[in-house]
């Protein structure tokens, strides 16, 4: 079976998305993979080239914060709520993010690893 700690998936969700979730436990459980990758699957939506993807993962990235999405199983606040999230921090990092554009590689990538996104 394959180690899903040392995947580049978990990985991304965990430490390259511009610090957005700094688990404390970076092993997790299936239950807390599951969730950052969610999160993570909506995150590369939200910044990639696919404009229905992106307006999707906007939509759910954004919802309205209230007691209702913090208790609907799999909304943003919900999974934040479980992640022991600050919502809006999250968010606001999130709405910082910069899109890919025309490019293929996430910004973040580029400036990590070669100092400059192009």
């Amino acid at each position: 079976m394959r180690n899903l700690d040392s995947s580049p998936m978990f990985k991304l969700s965990t430490i390259d998305s511009e610090g957005l979730i700094e688990a404390p436990n970076h092993t997790g459980t299936p239950e807390r993979r599951l969730l950052l990758g969610i999160l993570e699957r909506a995150l590369l939506d939200y910044v990639g080239n696919e404009e229905k993807e992106a307006l999707e993962a906007t939509e759910w990235l954004f919802a309205p914060d209230n007691e209702k999405n913090r208790r609907t199983p799999f909304t943003f606040g919900w999974i934040c709520h479980q992640l022991d999230l600050d919502t809006a921090d999250i968010s606001e990092k999130i709405r910082k993010m910069p899109k890919r554009g025309s490019s293929k590689i996430a910004p973040w990538y580029l400036t990590k690893n070669y100092g400059s996104a192009r």
